[in-house]
């Protein structure tokens, strides 16, 4: 799991986790100690009860359909805005998986060396993006 800014800055990666585990277990262990009451959090469904966690205040979490309560056209558009900020998540994702150590199987024994390697992808694709940014002027 990673926390990232709307310009696609990854900004924290969580440790490794052997093993199913939820998105929200996750979340609750990787923020322990991290105040964001300043921060504004666009989350998917995975993250049901983040509100109660009291962990900032603007949260932005999509509405959920069920087979009985099915979400009206507001709701939907609604849902369609929250998709646009959340594809920033994404996208640094993607910027990260774009090195090949991270798309092929791992055969790493050591988790911690496995965690290394995703913290200097997230550092390398920070980077990239950062002078992807940057004009030169001649």
């Amino acid at each position: 799991m990673l926390l990232s800014t709307l310009d696609r800055q990854i900004k924290l990666i969580s440790k490794g986790y052997s093993g199913r585990q939820q998105d929200f277990a996750i979340l609750k262990d990787m923020l322990a100690g991290i105040c964001l009451k300043n921060y504004t959090l666009h989350v998917d469904l995975g993250f049901q009860g983040i509100k109660n966690l009291g962990i900032s205040e603007r949260i932005f979490i999509p509405f959920k359909a069920s087979k009985n309560n099915p979400i009206n056209a507001w709701q939907r558009a609604i849902n369609r805005l929250l998709a646009r900020e959340r594809v920033a998540v994404e996208n640094a994702l993607a910027k990260m998986k774009s090195f090949f150590i991270l798309r092929q199987e791992n055969r790493m024994r050591k988790k911690v060396k496995l965690e290394e390697v995703f913290q200097l992808c997230a550092g390398l694709a920070n980077f990239k993006s950062l002078n992807n940014a940057l004009i030169i002027k001649q």
